[in-house]
């Protein structure tokens, strides 16, 4: 019991020290927000080259083919910003879901939505809304 008090009262502390100094027990934490906002600004980019490709009237195939390797592209850049221990964790995940330890291939898209090219391109630009939700702080709107 003591060592819960303990904690309860110490944890807001440490965590306002990662905050706002960048040291302290949160600092993986942010770290890891500020990476994702690195990783939900390349997909924010994409999406304004999905609406410049649509205007010129490029079919949803060439868009999906060329956004499916431009998102995975996108994650290598941020995890090498990553430790390794997490990169591994992520690429051990991916290998057994897509067979790739970016992740999903056109094909592998393909087959999950049925061969809709329109679904393929929207789906390049999701990301995990419940994780996303953790660090709502630091994120730009």
């Amino acid at each position: 019991m003591r060592r819960l008090i303990i904690t309860a009262l110490m944890l807001p502390g440490s965590f306002s020290l990662s905050l706002w100094t960048g040291y302290g027990p949160a600092d993986d934490w942010v770290h890891n927000c500020q990476v994702r906002q690195q990783y939900l600004d390349h997909l924010d980019a994409m999406k304004v080259e999905i609406y410049r490709l649509r205007v010129q009237g490029r079919p949803e195939q060439e868009i999906a083919r060329t956004m499916v390797p431009r998102r995975n592209q996108a994650k290598a850049l941020v995890r090498t910003k990553m430790k390794r221990r997490q990169v591994r964790k992520l690429e051990e995940r991916n290998i057994a879901r897509y067979g790739d330890p970016l992740g999903p291939s056109v094909a592998w898209m393909q087959a999950q939505h049925g061969g809709n090219w329109h679904d393929i391109v929207e789906s390049t630009t999701d990301s995990n809304e419940l994780y996303n939700l953790s660090c709502v702080f630091w994120f730009d709107f």
